[in-house]
């Protein structure tokens, strides 16, 4: 079963990997769908905390992909996951930064950044309406997630702090 779960993790986070255009972050929903709903390797409640914690975690926002492993096949799978993750879309970026150097100045390259800028800040929001859906149970859970991504958009408030007081509204059962 193990080694099932290694490859599966292989696979799954090396096409991730060279898909995540934006970041980690842009690929969430589809960690959640293969992780909980695929191959059951988390519930619902613990990928949200996973998500949470990596993302209160210093470094990048993907370390769920660590956490993904470690729940789907322990420590080796932690580090298969984060390996498969991370490796490809390195490898990728360095070759395609020499290329992209080698053009640089050409009309098209700033139309191909622009047009990118949508599709990562449509993976994000993606990503948020699917983690928002594990954690919101009310009216006011609703609530507190909309303004607090209208302070993120709006202000420069650490998310942090918005995540704090989160976790204590959520222990004083306000939420």
């Amino acid at each position: 079963m193990i080694n099932n779960n290694l490859s599966s993790l292989a696979m799954l986070f090396g096409m991730l990997s060279l898909v995540s255009v934006g970041g980690g972050n842009t690929v969430i929903p589809d960690i959640h769908r293969e992780a909980v709903l695929v191959h059951h390797w988390m519930t619902e409640n613990e990928f949200a905390a996973a998500f949470a914690i990596a993302q209160a975690a210093p470094g990048p926002g993907s370390l769920i992909v660590a956490l993904v492993g470690w729940k789907a096949a322990g420590l080796l799978g932690a580090i298969v996951a984060t390996t498969a993750m991370y490796a490809p879309a390195s490898i990728l970026a360095c070759l395609t930064g020499k290329l992209w150097r080698s053009f640089r100045n050409n009309s098209w390259q700033a139309a191909v950044e622009k047009g990118l800028a949508p599709i990562t800040i449509g993976l994000v929001f993606a990503s948020g309406w699917i983690v928002s859906q594990q954690v919101n149970e009310g009216i006011l859970s609703y609530g507190f997630t909309l303004a607090s991504a209208l302070v993120v958009a709006t202000t420069k408030v650490n998310p942090l702090w918005l995540m704090g007081v989160a976790g204590l509204a959520g222990i004083y059962g306000i939420t």
